[in-house]
């Protein structure tokens, strides 16, 4: 009797034993299905994803050619500024490319007018002195110009249509300085000494060298960025300290010029460099360069060696004695010659 009820107990338990572990077995066999299912259901969203960034690479840059997501990245920020009109008017400007750079030409000529006159209020009402207030034009109006080349489009013809804005604007100094055209606070606001004649060399071969650039280099080499940060921003910077900070400080000997400090040369090729770096690596992010190109990365030493040879190079050129070249063209010259050999 004995034997029997422990016979009968040891199966059942035994029967037991069997169902937890049928039930054991189900259970992690449920739970490897549902996770080689999640795991396949993850390869198949990243495929998805890698498909979606070929899909959007070739695009860019089969579709576009140079400058292709660049333009798409422009083509959003004319968008943004064009909101505020109905959406025909909206559709038409973005499906039109003439339409596109004409806009972006108003644009950029209206506000580098607006910019112009900012300054030259600021130093009416001696808020910023004369000379201040003339080399802050001097640094701040090319690099911003090169900075709008983002809004025009990628035909042939968007280049054409951004050199407008140098252009007309050498037109003007010309026609104030030869006396066509009679503009007290465009000479009180360019010139260094009052006299509507300085409009014709330093202002004028400014505004010609922006020309020059926007056609020959354009936004698809970092040449353009260079001769533009060097010209403006660098040269700019240069006398702006060294006015400061230079004169107690060491100047150049002979043959130099014996007026311009080691400290406004300094800073020349730190303003130089940091505002190539800051455009190239931006229009790069952006896309504008061949083959996605963006210069300024972390392993880009040799990028990084040519830039600051050039910033070098300029810096020591722009010490020469101001009466042999004037500086906008000797710097602009000397950045455009070591750029296009480093990069072109």
């Amino acid at each position: 009797m004995l034997s029997a009820r422990a016979s009968i107990r040891f199966g059942g338990e035994r029967e037991a034993l069997f169902v937890l572990s049928s039930r054991s077995a189900r259970s992690s066999s449920s739970s490897s299905t549902s996770s080689s299912s999640f795991n396949f259901s993850a390869r198949g969203k990243e495929s998805d994803w890698i498909k979606r960034r070929r899909r959007r690479r070739r695009s860019v840059d089969g579709g576009k050619g140079k400058g292709g997501k660049g333009a798409t990245v422009a083509s959003g920020a004319l968008t943004s500024m064009v909101s505020s009109m109905d959406p025909t008017t909206q559709s038409f400007m973005m499906t039109h490319a003439v339409v596109r750079d004409v806009v972006a030409t108003v644009l950029t000529i209206s506000g580098s007018l607006l910019w112009v006159k900012l300054f030259d209020e600021l130093a009416r009402r001696e808020i910023l002195e004369a000379k201040l207030s003339r080399k802050l034009v001097h640094v701040t109006s090319g690099t911003f110009f090169a900075m709008t080349w983002c809004l025009f489009g990628d035909q042939w013809y968007s280049k054409a249509f951004a050199t407008l804005v140098p252009s007309l604007q050498a037109f003007r100094l010309f026609a104030i300085g030869s006396g066509l055209i009679e503009n007290k606070n465009a000479v009180r606001a360019v010139s260094r000494g009052g006299g509507k004649e300085e409009l014709l060399y330093g202002p004028f071969y400014y505004t010609i060298v922006l020309m020059v650039t926007t056609l020959l280099f354009w936004r698809e080499s970092p040449v353009g960025f260079l001769v533009v940060s060097l010209m403006c921003g660098g040269d700019g910077v240069a006398d702006i300290v060294g006015r400061r900070l230079g004169k107690t400080g060491k100047k150049w000997p002979k043959p130099f010029d014996e007026r311009k400090s080691f400290a406004g040369s300094a800073a020349m090729v730190i303003a130089g460099f940091l505002f190539t770096v800051s455009l190239t690596h931006l229009f790069g992010v952006m896309g504008f360069f061949p083959n996605n190109r963006v210069f300024g990365g972390p392993d880009d030493i040799g990028y990084y060696a040519v830039i600051l040879l050039a910033c070098l190079s300029c810096a020591v050129v722009e010490a020469l004695p101001a009466s042999k070249v004037d500086d906008n063209i000797s710097v602009a010259a000397v950045a455009a010659l070591l750029g296009s050999l480093a990069f072109l």
